[in-house]
C-alpha cells in the first residue's frame, strides 16, 4: 500500500507497509516496541504493536538536536484487532549516513504521544560504495525469560545491527495465537526492547520457531507460522512475498544472505538433483545464486539456522542432509570465483569455527554461534577434520567487525560471553578470501 506523507518541505514520497496480524480482542493490552527492522542507505522499516486498536502516525525527523529537528515524514498506520494490532512502517527516500529521530502518535500528528524520546532514533547506512567500518552481532537459541544481560552486552558493543539465527524465540507449536504470544514475550524482553528502539534487527528461523524440533517444510500450518513471523519482524523482503522468509541486506563491507532452510525443505525435488529432496527450493536457490554473483561486498555471509555439516545426532536438519545442494552451492562459488564468502550457522548449543582450505579456491570459514541461553550440548561439539576451534559455551553471541577503509578489507569474528569475556577470535581479510 502506498501512503502519501503530510505536507513537508522535503516533498519526498513515503511508503507504508502494514503487516498482516491477528489477535483475540482484549487479549493483550500492553504495547510492544517500537523496534527497528531493515535499514539501509535510503529507507527504514519501523515496527510497533500498540496496546489498543486504532489509527497511529509515525513521525520521522532529521536529527539536528532539539527544536532544530526537521520533519521529513508523517505516515499513517492502522492497528487492527484482526491483524493482531501490528504495524510496520516503511519510510523511503531518506538520506544516507544520516541520523533520524522518530515518534509514534495516536490518531494523527497532533494526537497523544505513545512512543518517542531520545532513544527512538536510527542512522541510515552509508552508500555501499563508501568505505566503512561495520559491527554486526549474531546469535541463536535465546530464552524469553532469562539471561536478559546478554542483550545489554550486545548493545554495549555498539553494534550496527543484530541478526537472529533462529530458535529466537522457542515456540514449538503451529498454533497462530500461541506463536503470536511467544513473539510478543520475546520482543518484550526489556534489554532487547531497549536495543531494538535504535538498532536494526533481522532474523531467520530454525526448527523451534518453525513448529518444533527437527521440522521441515512438511510441518503442519506452516503458512500460519510464516504469517506470524512476517507480522513480528520488519524485513525488506520475506521470501518471494508468499512463501518463505529469506532476505538479504548490505551494511558497509558486509552483505548478509539470510536463507530459509525450513519452509521449502523436503517439499520438492532439488534444483540440482531431481532424485533428491530440496532444502532451499528452486526460487530461493536462484535468488541466492543471483545475489551472490551480483554482490560487490568484500564479505558475503550466508547465514542459516542450521549448521553446514553433519550434526551426527540422527536428526536431519543440517546441511549434511542436503549435501547435494550445499556442494552445488560451493561449486558455484568456486566456479564463478566469488570471493569473501563466509558460512554462518547456529542450532547445536555449541560454538565452533571451521576452515575448509581447498573447497572454493580460498579458505572458506564456517562460524557457528549457539546458545544465547545456558543449555549447552557437549556431544554436538564433534571432531571434524576442518575444525579450528569448538566449545559448548553458554550465553554466547558472535560479534563481526568488517572494515574496508583500508586495503585489504579486514574481518574479525569474536565469540563473546554474556559478561563480555572473549572466548575465541578469527581474523581474516579480503586478500585471504580472494579466489585463486
Amino acid at each position: 500500500m502506498t501512503c502519501q506523507p503530510v505536507a513537508n518541505s522535503s516533498k519526498r514520497a513515503f511508503i507504508l507497509l502494514v503487516v498482516i496480524c491477528t489477535t483475540t480482542p482484549g487479549q493483550d493490552e500492553i504495547a510492544t516496541g517500537p523496534m527497528l527492522g531493515h535499514i539501509d542507505s535510503g529507507q527504514a522499516l519501523i515496527w510497533y504493536r500498540p496496546g489498543d486498536p486504532g489509527n497511529y502516525t509515525l513521525l520521522v525527523s532529521k536529527h539536528k538536536g532539539g527544536k532544530d529537528d526537521e520533519l521529513v515524514a508523517s505516515v499513517p498506520g492502522k492497528a487492527e484487532v484482526d491483524h493482531d494490532l501490528c504495524i510496520t512502517w516503511r519510510v523511503a527516500e531518506l538520506a544516507p549516513d544520516t541520523e533520524y529521530q522518530y515518534e509514534i502518535r495516536q490518531t494523527n500528528v497532533d494526537g497523544p504521544l505513545v512512543a518517542g524520546g531520545p532513544d527512538c532514533q536510527f542512522r541510515t547506512s552509508a552508500r555501499a560504495d563508501i568505505p566503512a567500518k561495520v559491527t554486526l552481532a549474531f546469535g541463536s537459541c535465546a530464552s524469553s525469560t532469562d539471561f536478559f544481560e546478554i542483550w545489554q552486552q550486545i548493545d554495549d558493543q555498539q553494534v550496527d545491527g543484530l541478526v537472529l539465527l533462529g530458535d529466537t524465540p522457542y515456540i514449538d507449536s503451529s498454533d497462530r495465537d500461541f506463536n503470536r504470544k511467544r513473539h510478543r514475550d520475546f520482543l518484550s524482553i526489556p534489554t532487547l526492547a531497549a536495543m531494538g528502539k535504535q538498532t536494526p534487527i533481522w532474523g531467520t528461523w530454525d526448527d523451534h520457531d518453525f513448529g518444533g524440533n527437527d521440522t521441515d517444510g512438511t510441518v503442519k500450518d506452516k503458512k500460519k507460522i510464516r504469517q506470524v513471523f512476517t507480522e513480528y519482524r520488519a524485513h525488506d523482503q520475506f521470501g518471494d512475498g508468499e512463501q518463505g522468509i529469506y532476505t538479504r541486506f548490505r551494511r558497509g563491507p558486509i552483505e548478509v544472505f539470510l536463507v530459509d532452510a525450513r519452509y521449502f525443505a523436503q517439499t520438492e525435488p532439488s534444483p540440482v538433483a531431481a532424485d533428491k529432496k530440496t532444502c532451499l527450493g528452486k526460487k530461493q536457490w536462484n535468488w541466492l545464486l543471483k545475489g551472490l554473483q551480483r554482490s560487490t561486498a568484500p564479505f558475503k555471509i550466508i547465514a542459516s539456522g542450521q549448521i553446514w555439516d553433519d550434526k551426527t545426532n540422527g536428526e536431519k536438519d543440517d546441511w549434511h542432509t542436503y549435501a547435494h545442494e550445499r556442494d552445488a552451492l560451493l561449486d558455484f562459488i568456486r566456479d564463478k570465483k566469488i570471493g569473501g564468502v563466509i558460512l554462518m550457522g547456529g542450532d547445536i548449543h555449541a560454538s565452533r569455527a571451521l576452515r575448509y582450505d581447498d573447497r572454493v579456491g580460498y579458505p572458506l570459514w564456517q562460524f557457528i554461534v549457539s546458545p544465547m541461553h545456558d543449555s549447552t550440548i557437549p556431544s554436538l561439539n564433534v571432531p571434524h577434520p576442518n575444525l579450528v576451534w569448538g566449545k559448548p559455551v553458554p550465553n554466547v553471541f558472535l560479534r563481526v567487525v568488517a572494515d574496508n577503509r583500508t586495503e585489504p578489507a579486514t574481518l574479525v569474528a569474536t565469540w563473546l560471553k554474556m559478561d563480555g569475556q572473549t572466548i575465541n577470535e578469527v581474523r581474516t581479510d579480503s586478500a585471504q578470501l580472494h579466489p585463486r
